[in-house]
């Protein structure tokens, strides 16, 4: 009996472990026009095959392990980054289109498929979205205002910056990009402006106003706000006061999450209340240090490391919740955005230690 490969359309490679392969004494398959042919051997390609249909004999390949099978054709991922907020809080969408194929097998099996017993498409843009977008593109695309990406000039310059990472990327996975496009897709009701004017014949009423992100206000500036609420009444009427603003914030959250169906995590890392908690353990510690019992603490190297790793740790059960469909893709935008920037404020801390 010969092995022959029933893919699916959004699957580009599998792995089979050889006693998966039919035949005692030799093991048989077949390779379709399109596809290609890998044996391994723990992990290291020990042979490497075109199409057609081949036997590798169980006697003098006995230390064989593994079958890879590779779709070999273009494949082409056609994805849309929702709400990319940019420095000047306004909005827009990137759109990408990427067309690639499997090109060295060597690079494809170490780099990219590892372990996995299939590749599957949706995989492939979540390792573009962890290794690249997120990590890279993403934080210089946000270093920039709206207005600039209404030049052609810099929305050139950009696009040709992520496909040249794109190509880097993708050369270490054993792909070969055969297309590549990304647009910045700006609202309509921002294409009228230009340089941070209107232009003739439009008015700043026709607008219509797109609220930015909540930008996290600095603890001193809380800080003094609970001063001032002390001031006018008690320290315990303020706590009271905070504590209720907190439950009603979680409830609203809550309902907002099963409404637009947000995960827990991501809605718990909302600003609003997270600026709720901030003002409660500043009112702690300043309630602390008037009794006396205050201690500042500051972050062993330890401390970090092991906070780093959680967060490491965090991210791949969040990736594989992705993989399995379990997050949508604007909650896993969302989130993998969060762990970047804390697991980046880690590691500048620890860089900080050792220097």
């Amino acid at each position: 009996m010969t092995l022959g490969w029933e893919r699916g359309e959004d699957v580009i490679a599998e792995r089979f472990k050889r006693e998966e392969i039919p035949g005692t004494f030799k093991k048989k398959f077949h390779a379709k026009g399109d596809e290609g042919l890998v044996i391994e051997k723990h992990g290291e390609i020990y042979k490497e095959l075109g199409s057609g249909e081949f036997a590798v004999s169980s006697l003098l390949d006995k230390d064989f392990t593994d079958l890879l099978v590779m779709d070999k054709s273009e494949k082409s991922l056609d994805r849309t980054l929702k709400r990319v907020w940019l420095k000047d809080e306004k909005r827009m969408d990137v759109h990408f289109e990427i067309k690639f194929k499997v090109f060295h097998a060597d690079r494809f099996s170490r780099n990219l498929i590892k372990n996995r017993k299939r590749l599957f498409m949706e995989d492939v843009w979540a390792d573009i979205l962890s290794d690249l977008i997120y990590k890279k593109s993403l934080p210089e695309i946000k270093t920039h205002k709206i207005t600039e990406f209404l030049k052609d000039d810099f929305c050139k310059k950009t696009k040709g910056e992520i496909e040249n990472d794109m190509k880097k990327l993708f050369k270490d996975w054993g792909l070969i990009l055969t297309y590549f496009s990304v647009d910045f897709i700006i609202p309509e009701e921002e294409k009228g402006m230009k340089m941070g004017k209107w232009s003739k014949g439009e008015g700043a009423a026709s607008s219509k106003e797109v609220k930015g992100p909540p930008v996290e206000r600095p603890a001193e500036e809380l800080a003094k706000e609970i001063e001032s609420r002390i001031g006018e009444k008690s320290r315990e009427e303020v706590a009271d006061e905070m504590e209720k603003e907190r439950l009603e914030e979680e409830v609203r959250m809550e309902l907002e999450k099963e409404q637009e169906q947000k995960d827990t995590e991501a809605a718990l890392e909302a600003l609003k209340l997270k600026e709720i908690k901030d003002k409660q353990e500043i009112l702690k510690k300043s309630e602390e240090k008037e009794l006396g019992t205050a201690e500042e603490k500051e972050e062993t190297a330890e401390e970090l490391k092991k906070r780093l790793g959680e967060l490491k740790q965090a991210k791949e059960v969040t990736e594989k919740k992705f993989y399995k469909k379990e997050l949508s893709e604007e909650a896993f935008q969302r989130m993998m955005e969060n762990f970047e920037e804390k697991i980046i404020e880690v590691e500048t801390k620890l860089k900080s230690k050792k220097g």
